[in-house]
């Protein structure tokens, strides 16, 4: 029986269901049209979006609510809720736009190739940046193609036409963002693990309560302090006004405890706090990489086939549209691994998540509620930065961007990977981790050395330095004739080479007035040092002691000059002397050359046209 004819093998799985009917949209989407004012559900928020300002063209407006409310829906190319008050303020401003001009346009009908180029030529008149604009202008030409698309053959013909490209106006390219160096970063990750040490213990202790020298009143404030938790236990929350409260606040400052952060301590025993999620965030982004939009909507079953001290996080990038959902394998162990962290976060947001019935990881407390997203963090993020005395690369007071945290691990995996992109790009494209992640200021400096090394090696490569140990140079005297690899052939000019007549401070010269940095027939133009990159120079045990006297007079001027101008005027022929010239000799030979160089300081060997008379 061949493989073909082989009977089939039902492979285990499930049954996909679909619903036997699905609710008209229809009749929302009328609704919303008519009222000009709707309510969208994305990335499980919600939030009314208000039209009714677009007055005096109510067609038109219209036609516009109803192509915004298909962009809301599934599909849609507004995936959250910024993004759809992003293309709500954007068809305001062509609002005003056409109130401005006073245009005539009242119905998709009238809108033209010139009404089009007439917004962003108005916009750039305004002074918007090019950036910002070309946003705004993409968002209403997406709006145009979905209503041309609800209402075929209503738009003109040039307006379709004009429906092809955004402008043609230029945009800014948009400086990217800057990794933190690794100071910053190692502050960063220091005082994300101080408070999670911090949560760790607090969660830990999460019935302990401060007592007081009078028994009784001890008595009275654990009671109180108990039937308070209780009211947590049971609804989730306390708030100012809650009679147990209340009571416990009055205990507490006639027993002369701080009540500053009462509510938020208290809370804190069962549920993270809003300004618990910043190190967290900032621990899982400098060890991920993740994206923050990412990390804030992760799901309470993100983590994946956990193996081998390794676990998948699966989450949702939505900018990265047809492939939103991706997965990072990570490390997993301890509070200290990105997978335990979150395993920890799990077991910490548990009791707010199922009283909110959510699935997302972040269930807290912020603002007196039981919240199951992650809210604005700028002003925590200002907070905890302040709290700890985290510094910038200027010494100033870091403005912690969590943006930016992504680009510190993509920049300290770059330098891991020695620059291979291949290995570097994970979850982009090799262009895409190129562009936006390889070609930082971060980076700058490492890119600028290692196009300084390849330029270096390939001088070296180009100009090898012709250096003869004393064996070498003994055999080339003892047969002439048979010397190769030398600047000069024959025995005669060999013999004049080895036998000082044209030497220089620093080498044997195979000809001075022929040199390669001058015309034939007059002095060689070099500084001295200009003898280690010369095809002419022969280097031989007798230089030895110039070399070392040199060698320790550019090593002496380290304490006068800065770093850089020491590097631009020694750095090359100080790696030429030690490290491609000295490493040619014997340790023997090298003795003997600085005992000659501390019997003669000195050493002034003058070329020939100093001795001429």
């Amino acid at each position: 029986m061949t493989a073909a004819a082989a009977p089939s093998v039902r492979r285990p799985g499930r049954r996909a269901l679909f619903p036997e009917a699905l609710p008209d949209p229809e009749g929302e989407a009328a609704a919303a049209i008519a009222s000009l004012r709707f309510t969208v559900t994305l990335a499980d928020r919600s939030k009314t979006i208000d039209l009714t300002m677009l007055a005096g063209r109510k067609a038109l407006a219209r036609t516009f609510a109803g192509a915004l409310w298909r962009a809301c829906q599934v599909g849609g190319p507004a995936g959250s809720i910024s993004t759809a008050y992003a293309y709500a303020n954007a068809l305001k401003t062509f609002w005003r736009y056409l109130d401005s001009a006073g245009s005539h346009v009242a119905r998709l009908s009238d809108v033209s190739a010139v009404c089009i180029d007439g917004f962003d030529s108005w916009m750039e008149g305004s002074g918007l940046h090019p950036n910002h604009r070309l946003h705004r202008m993409s968002k209403v030409l997406n709006l145009l193609r979905l209503a041309e698309a609800a209402e075929p053959s209503h738009l003109p013909p040039d307006a379709s036409r004009r429906l092809m490209y955004t402008s043609d106006r230029p945009g800014v390219r948009a400086r990217p963002r800057d990794a933190y160096g690794d100071d910053v970063a190692a502050a960063l990750r220091k005082a994300a693990r101080t408070d999670l040490a911090a949560i760790i213990r607090r969660l830990g202790e999460a019935d302990r309560i401060p007592a007081v020298e009078e028994s009784d009143r001890s008595k009275a404030l654990a009671a109180t302090h108990k039937q308070v938790m209780e009211v947590i236990d049971a609804e989730g929350v306390i708030g100012h006004r809650h009679p147990l409260f209340k009571r416990l606040y009055t205990l507490r400052r006639e027993s002369g405890l701080p009540n500053d952060r009462l509510i938020h301590d208290l809370h804190g025993r069962r549920h993270l706090i809003a300004a618990d999620l910043v190190p967290l965030i900032v621990l899982i982004s400098l060890d991920t990489g993740m994206e923050i939009e990412a990390i804030k909507g992760l799901r309470a079953d993100c983590l994946k086939n956990p193996a081998g001290g390794y676990v998948e996080i699966e989450y949702c990038k939505r900018r990265a549209r047809g492939a939103e959902w991706k997965r990072l394998r990570v490390r997993d162990g301890g509070s200290s691994t990105p997978g335990g962290l979150i395993r920890k976060a799990l077991q910490w947001t548990g009791p707010a998540r199922s009283r909110l019935g959510a699935d997302t990881l972040w269930a807290h407390c912020a603002w007196g509620r039981l919240t199951p997203r992650v809210l604005s963090m700028k002003e925590l993020a200002a907070s905890w930065t302040r709290r700890h005395g985290i510094l910038d690369e200027r010494g100033q007071r870091l403005r912690l961007n969590l943006t930016r945290l992504r680009k510190t691990h993509k920049a300290a995996w770059y330098r891991r990977t020695g620059g291979q992109l291949d290995r570097f790009a994970v979850g982009h494209t090799v262009a895409v981790a190129a562009d936006h992640y390889a070609d930082i200021p971060a980076l700058r400096h490492l890119h600028e050395a290692t196009i300084a090394d390849a330029m270096t090696d390939a001088l070296d490569a180009a100009f090898p330095p012709c250096v003869l140990s004393s064996e070498e140079e003994a055999a080339v005297q003892t047969d002439p004739d048979k010397a190769t690899g030398l600047p000069v052939v024959g025995a005669a000019a060999v013999k004049a080479l080895f036998g000082g007549e044209q030497d220089v401070w620093l080498a044997s010269c195979g000809g001075f007035y022929n040199s390669p940095f001058g015309s034939e027939g007059e002095a060689c133009p070099s500084p001295f040092w200009g003898c280690l990159e010369c095809s002419n120079a022969v280097v031989t045990a007798r230089k030895v002691p110039a070399l070392l006297a040199f060698l320790n007079f550019i090593r002496a001027q380290r304490q006068v000059l800065s770093e850089a101008d020491w590097i631009a005027k020694f750095g090359r022929v100080h790696g030429r002397i030690a490290e491609q010239i000295l490493p040619r000799f014997a340790d023997a030979e090298i003795e003997e050359a600085r005992r000659i160089g501390s019997s003669d300081p000195a050493l002034l060997y003058l070329p020939p046209e100093a001795r001429a008379p």
